[in-house]
């Protein structure tokens, strides 16, 4: 093995590769400057470990990488997968009116692979005619968003779960409930108008027993002298 070339190579290609081995030793300067003093050889070629070691992982990184060997008598090569999982933030999920229901929204971003999103009821089934939105930014990070649109209720909540796996979902809940009209008007507006309304008739009922109260006190009593002046006057 102390004649042979090594040489690993990702998407770039060949001619391009992550680390070159020859003479005797890695040729630092050689090949693609992204993986430039984050590549080594863990192992001991001479004893036909070719292992590579990659450091400060980024999403970049991922992919197809093929691992070439050369000597003066034989050659061969293998290839492998690198795949990078990022854990994104918990889903945030919001309400609004739509309609005779509700619009329930859940949202989660920083995801790699891309993620996938699950609504549950609190019986564990798994609501489903969701519109789903994925987007992936210039990091290669994946953000999703969805909504479904749920009946009006103050007691049955429902989940969202964004996930890679069955051991890395992040999950949110909310009661799908707020106040809504079929007529489109809030009813919190009617329940002030019917307020209002009550505390007009109370001040016109207090207002007239008012008035026939001072009447009756300002009648003249027959037992008074002439000119006696009457209470108010």
């Amino acid at each position: 093995m102390q004649t042979c070339e090594i040489r690993w190579w990702g998407s770039k290609g060949k001619e391009n590769p992550v680390l070159l081995y020859r003479d005797l030793k890695v040729h630092e300067t050689a090949g693609d400057p992204q993986y430039r003093g984050r590549v080594s050889l863990i192992g001991e070629p001479e004893k036909g470990n070719v292992s590579l070691k990659l450091d400060k992982f980024t999403l970049s990184d991922r992919g197809k990488y093929v691992c070439y060997v050369e000597s003066d008598q034989w050659y061969d090569e293998a290839q492998c997968s690198v795949n990078i999982k990022v854990v994104g933030s918990s889903p945030v999920l919001s309400l609004a009116e739509d309609g005779d229901k509700v619009k329930v929204t859940c949202a989660s971003e920083g995801w790699s692979p891309q993620p996938t999103l699950t609504w549950r009821d609190k019986g564990g089934r798994e609501l489903r005619n969701s519109a789903d939105h994925y987007r992936t930014d210039s990091e290669g990070l994946v953000s999703v968003s969805s909504w479904l649109r749920s009946s009006s209720s103050n007691s049955e909540w429902i989940s969202c779960s964004v996930g890679l796996s069955e051991h890395e979902i992040k999950e949110g809940r909310v009661l799908p409930f707020i106040s809504v009209s079929t007529t489109g008007d809030s009813p919190g507006w009617k329940y002030l108008a019917i307020s209002l309304m009550i505390v007009v008739i109370i001040l016109i009922i207090a207002f007239i027993i008012f008035l026939k109260i001072r009447g009756l006190i300002s009648q003249r009593d027959p037992t008074l002298p002439e000119g006696t002046p009457l209470i108010g006057e």
